[in-house]
């Protein structure tokens, strides 16, 4: 519900998503967002409303797409400064042609021959039948994003990352969806097993299609979902795309702790290597080696929790590459990472693809995870291995979600504004607040802090009911009840949600339990 008419800038949902496979390629690129958007500096997180105009946006680090400077509403008992004028928006830079020359796209049947036979398969890990594939719309690509611990066009190691990009290219929205690494699926021709061996056993058979044919038709035999396309990027490769880009500034919302090498170049097998490393909630400005670190750590948290990490990194070099307005080096950059990042990708879709980011930013992006019932923990028995079992039952929504529009995006729905208000006395916790807001398609716009210290957060909803207000969806977000939100009666205010962060707020949540928003 958009109860005003001057359409404010925001923070875009994890904007630009639709490039993350470019950034594996180090490139990520796009024009500003719109004519009415504030120009803010490569390195800012936010312009936040402030009583004096004294804070600059190069004060702020960055994570995702700028908070918007923004004059607010008057609230009963506050006092409201003017806000600065806003800086004229630069001319933009020209995007290329949305219909360069590209091979055709071609989503491939799983072949027949690899559907096992029963009767001759005996082993203690029943194998699933193949999952019906799932009608894609001809305007969507799937692109397959791949981390490993060894050099591009090295087939032997293991997947250590996987993400499935879906762009929608008529909506102009994007999805991410994080497949752990320990899922425990057929791999077609072979046996039953960790859905990270599916590469290199394709590269040890000769496997007609190649290590990541047999990859993609492993998906497609588990979960129904035709890869398109593929980018692959080692460790070395993705340190060096982060400090290309001047390193990248992350909202951590939960405190991290792990060991990590004192220094890249030091001998991994002494013990004296090492350091215990632990990242406080906050702001964090990470080089590629941190980076890197972050991305992998799982020892006090989890492979589910990774993947999260994992997508947010993906983001923040995205908006990063989109600061730094890379678009017109498309070319270039593709030749010149050729050899750190192996794509099936031409340079006519990548044009494409590229062509449209504006519009993605805008309408935002949404970011799936396999997690809770969706998955069966188990033990196989030859080798006592902890892995998951899909849950088909309670996941294929969330596969059927991954090539839909987001439930939250602005192609095709209002979008839900949330006002945030600073009571903790700490400037960070207002961006983490906006960070994980923005990660789940809300816009968020962080307000005048309360001259106060508040005890207690609050939530009120401006409006007469809460129909299609995602309220237990904004409440959960906040780590809040929902019956803790105030109604309000007051459709002229100019926010849909207005959210005081008191001292009790904890902007760490818990993705096991994160509400469902799924497609019809």
């Amino acid at each position: 519900m958009l109860k005003f008419a001057r359409r404010l800038p925001a923070i875009r949902w994890g904007g630009g998503v639709l490039l993350v496979w470019l950034v594996l390629v180090g490139v990520a690129c796009s024009s500003p967002a719109g004519a009415n958007q504030p120009t803010f500096a490569p390195t800012a997180v936010a312009q936040v409303v402030t009583a004096t105009p004294t804070a600059t946006a190069t004060d702020l680090p960055t994570t995702f797409t700028p908070v918007p400077t923004v004059t607010n509403t008057p609230v009963p008992g506050a006092t409201n400064t003017p806000i600065p004028s806003k800086t004229p928006v630069p001319t933009a830079t020209p995007v290329p042609s949305a219909t360069p020359t590209s091979r055709p796209q071609i989503s491939n049947p799983l072949p027949t021959f690899l559907i096992p036979d029963p009767d001759l398969v005996v082993l203690s890990t029943a194998i699933p039948t193949p999952v019906a594939t799932f009608e894609v719309p001809s305007n969507v690509t799937n692109v397959l994003l791949m981390g490993s611990d060894a050099p591009a066009g090295n087939e032997v190691s293991r997947t250590d990352s996987l993400i499935i990009v879906s762009i929608d290219r008529e909506n102009k929205t994007a999805s991410m969806l994080s497949l752990p690494r320990d899922l425990y699926v057929y791999i077609p021709g072979w046996t039953m097993g960790r859905i990270n061996t599916a590469l290199p056993h394709g590269s040890a058979s000769g496997y007609p299609t190649g290590a990541v044919g047999l990859l993609k038709d492993t998906i497609l035999y588990n979960f129904g979902i035709p890869i398109h396309y593929y980018g692959r990027v080692d460790f070395d490769g993705f340190k060096e795309i982060v400090d290309q880009v001047g390193g990248v500034d992350i909202a951590v919302s939960c405190r991290l702790e792990d060991w990590r090498l004192k220094s890249p170049d030091l001998d991994i097998n002494e013990e004296d290597s090492y350091e215990w490393v632990a990242l406080d909630p906050g702001i964090h400005h990470m080089d590629g080696f941190l980076a890197l670190w972050y991305a992998r750590s799982r020892l006090t948290t989890s492979d589910f929790d990774r993947g999260r990490r994992q997508q947010q990194l993906l983001r923040a070099l995205l908006h990063k590459g989109l600061d730094l307005d890379l678009l017109p080096q498309v070319p270039a950059l593709y030749d010149a990472f050729n050899d750190t990042v192996e794509t099936d990708m031409d340079i006519g879709r990548i044009l494409q693809l590229a062509a449209i980011a504006p519009a993605v930013r805008e309408n935002g992006i949404q970011n799936l995870y396999l997690v809770g019932d969706q998955l069966t923990p188990w033990v196989v028995p030859e080798s006592g291995a902890q892995v998951q079992l899909p849950n088909w039952d309670k996941m294929q929504v969330t596969f059927r979600t991954l090539i839909s529009p987001p439930a939250l995006n602005q192609a095709l729905r209002s979008p839900i504004y949330v006002e945030i208000i600073n009571g903790t006395g700490n400037p960070e916790m207002a961006l983490l607040a906006a960070d994980n807001l923005a990660t789940y398609g809300f816009i968020p716009v962080i307000g005048e802090a309360e001259a106060a210290p508040v005890e207690t957060t609050s939530l009120s909803y401006y409006g007469s009911n809460l129909k299609g207000a995602f309220d237990w969806f904004v409440s959960w977000v906040v780590n809040m009840n929902k019956s803790e939100i105030e109604l309000v009666s007051d459709d002229a205010y100019a926010y849909d949600y207005r959210l005081v962060l008191g001292a009790d707020y904890n902007p760490c949540i818990n993705q096991l339990y994160a509400p469902r928003v799924t497609v019809p």
